[in-house]
């Protein structure tokens, strides 16, 4: 349920924001399929938490 909801909500926000997986791939310097996988909640990197939260506004911690 947590996973789900934590995808959901990360991708509403890229939508709203117009900001493309690709684009978040090229700012913190990784491939666009590990960032499928942190978005899915797959694996963990501690830029892209501060990136969610500073950029989308999600609180990562709150997302559970």
């Amino acid at each position: 349920m947590f996973i789900a909801k934590r995808m959901h909500n990360i991708k509403g926000a890229m939508l709203a924001r117009r900001i493309t997986q690709k684009k978040i791939a090229k700012k913190l310097g990784l491939s666009e399929s590990y960032i499928t996988r942190l978005i899915k909640g797959e694996r963990y990197n501690r830029s892209f938490e501060i990136y969610i939260g500073t950029e989308l506004g999600i609180n990562y911690r709150k997302l559970r």
